[in-house]
């Protein structure tokens, strides 16, 4: 038979003590949240008050669209999104719009410390779908320049177009591509892709260098490289192609490098 004892006077803390380390315990409930948001940085879901004069809310992320509302001076705000260097914002009057980074960079939260906004990162990159890009580089002999505009649907994969202009003192060329451009390792800084497409050259005439007939000619491409993410909304990207032309029944391998800026948004 087991027979119960009640416990030595010395193992049970006092009721005083134990009514003490309740007090303990509730107030650290209540604290530690306020403290963890004071340590954090203004994120998504923040509540900032407005220090400038105001702050214009844009129907859209871009300064093309138009402002429909305006935010004055100690109103407050609350983070809803962010797209790159844009934040789409919720006044306390119930209107949602987007504002640059810029102006809520001047804002302050509610305990006054000026708001600790994120930069820009590749993450942004990651969820932006249109991106711009100016390139440079050799076509064979010839220099070459480009601009291009891509839409990238999904992270791992986009499409792009192309125009841009071959010249040398013997030939010159206008040329447009259609681009599929694939990145299975987007996450990473340094992001290898490849490239595939199409593409319409008008050369000029005066001298046959590149080709045995010189004219309007299709081909198809094929190639990789690399774009570099180096802060803020900017890649540099660096390519090698090498190009099938087909011209009057003939087929000439022809191959270019370029480097280039391109900027996401």
């Amino acid at each position: 038979m087991t027979v119960l004892r009640d416990k030595p006077e010395h193992s049970r803390p006092p009721a005083g003590r134990k009514r003490g380390h309740a007090r303990a315990l509730l107030m650290a409930m209540l604290l530690l949240p306020g403290l963890g948001a004071q340590a954090g940085t203004a994120g998504d879901g923040a509540v900032l008050e407005v220090v400038d004069p105001f702050i214009e809310l844009h129907t859209a992320p871009g300064r093309g669209y138009p402002v429909f509302h305006v935010i004055e001076q100690g109103e407050q705000v609350e983070l809803l999104k962010r797209k790159t260097n844009w934040y789409k914002v919720r006044a306390a009057s119930g209107e949602e719009g987007w504002t640059k980074a810029t102006q809520l960079g001047r804002t302050l939260e509610p305990t006054g410390i000026p708001a600790d906004l994120p930069e820009v990162g590749h993450g942004e990159y990651l969820t932006s779908s249109w991106r711009v890009g100016f390139t440079t580089g050799q076509f064979e002999k010839s220099t070459s320049f480009s601009l291009t505009l891509g839409f990238r649907p999904l992270t791992w994969a986009g499409a792009e177009i192309e125009a841009g202009k071959i010249y040398n003192q013997s030939v010159t060329s206008d040329y447009y591509s259609a681009n599929l451009i694939l990145e299975p390792f987007h996450r990473w800084d340094l992001t290898p892709y490849a490239v595939a497409g199409v593409s319409r050259f008008s050369f000029d005439a005066r001298q046959k260098v590149l080709l045995s007939e010189l004219g309007d000619a299709d081909a198809v491409h094929f190639g990789g490289g690399a774009s570099y993410y180096i802060g803020r909304n900017f890649l540099i990207r660096a390519e090698y192609r090498v190009y099938s032309v087909d011209s009057n029944s003939d087929s000439t391998g022809l191959s270019e490098w370029k480097i280039g800026l391109n900027t996401f948004f």
